[in-house]
């Protein structure tokens, strides 16, 4: 199973690793094949940065998920942001545009959430 999860809102970070935690919890304990990519955008590309996301409390848990998802933000976002791609952390991809990467997983059959 193909799932994208995507996140453009700061406020909804905590439930969306929540999520994801659960579902890769789900497809191992199914024995199930899956990928798992998370699109940020927007403001919520804020939290991706290695400074910010220790104080939020998120660095160990998107640590933790990064050895079995993609983690992408949006570099529209981190311009409109006025972040420079060397504050993320260093496992988060650089994608050209949110929208473009998010349609283009729609299109190989990945789920939306």
């Amino acid at each position: 199973m193909n799932v994208l999860f995507h996140i453009d809102e700061s406020l909804k970070w905590a439930m969306v690793l929540g999520n994801i935690q659960n579902m890769i919890q789900y497809f191992d304990q199914e024995a199930m094949h899956y990928r798992i990519e998370l699109v940020a955008n927007g403001p919520a590309v804020c939290e991706l940065q290695d400074a910010v996301s220790e104080k939020m409390g998120f660095k160990n848990a998107l640590l933790s998920l990064s050895s079995n998802i993609r983690i992408c933000a949006c570099r529209n976002a981190l311009r409109g942001n006025h972040i420079s791609p060397e504050l993320l952390l260093p496992f988060v991809e650089i994608v050209p545009a949110g929208v473009v990467e998010i349609a283009l997983r729609q299109t190989e059959g990945f789920f939306i959430y």
